[in-house]
């Protein structure tokens, strides 16, 4: 299906959500972005372990409430789809779940700050236009990285979901076998949401009450169609 598509079937599933559920929803996941960011401006000026930790924590709990959110509209579109019974509105935050997620984090951030440390020494040897290259290769790597990493979260909870004992590394490779040869669809797929995003910010984020469970739901779609074609690819 093509971005059009995509967005035009979850719009047809969030319909199917009471206004009750996924509104109380997408205002919660909204402001767990936007705390932090508000928190580390505020904070800005100032110094100090305890600022910090707070931040950090914060941050923590954005990623585990948008992960929460991605599982959420996830198991909305199967009940809507295949039929049984809701969600609870905190299902991805079991502590399966967390523990995955909690190993998921580490081995992302220590990933990515290796590639990131790599780059930065390889930078300061080079001149100045070599490293401007440099820093451009390492944001399409950074993009490449997340995309091929887009379906980790619904893995997982699909996991939990069947009892399946899997290691968080086997998981990672699961996305990373579901998302080849999609990676230029889930980008304009990305891509197709920028110009609600800069209505979002006009709005000072209320929109984002609608868009995120909107957002989530079209992921959501796409990993349901990556797991039906590689079913079919393996037939």
């Amino acid at each position: 299906m093509k971005a059009k598509e995509i967005r035009a079937l979850a719009r047809e599933n969030l319909k199917q959500i009471p206004k009750k559920i996924y509104m109380p929803m997408g205002l919660l996941l909204v402001v767990a972005n936007i705390i932090p960011s508000v928190f580390g401006q505020v904070t800005d000026s100032k110094s100090g372990v305890g600022v910090n930790i707070i931040f950090f924590l914060l941050e923590i709990a954005a990623v585990l409430l948008t992960a929460n959110g991605y599982i959420f509209f996830d198991r909305w579109r199967n009940k809507i789809q295949k039929g049984g019974e809701e969600p609870n509105a905190w299902c991805g935050l079991s502590g399966q779940h967390l523990a995955r997620l909690a190993v998921y984090g580490v081995i992302v951030s220590v990933t990515l700050a290796i590639v990131v440390v790599i780059v930065g020494l390889v930078i300061s040897q080079v001149p100045v236009a070599v490293s401007i290259i440099l820093l451009i290769l390492l944001v399409v790597l950074l993009v490449w990285i997340e995309l091929r990493l887009t379906y980790v979260v619904y893995v997982i909870d699909d996991d939990v979901r069947t009892g399946q004992k899997r290691s968080v590394w086997a998981e990672i490779g699961a996305s990373w076998k579901l998302t080849k040869g999609r990676v230029w669809k889930l980008l304009c797929l990305k891509l197709s949401f920028l110009g609600w995003y800069i209505l979002t910010a006009f709005t000072l984020g209320i929109l984002g009450i609608w868009l995120i469970p909107y957002y989530n739901l079209a992921i959501a779609e796409t990993y349901e169609q990556s797991k039906e074609e590689l079913l079919i690819s393996n037939k």
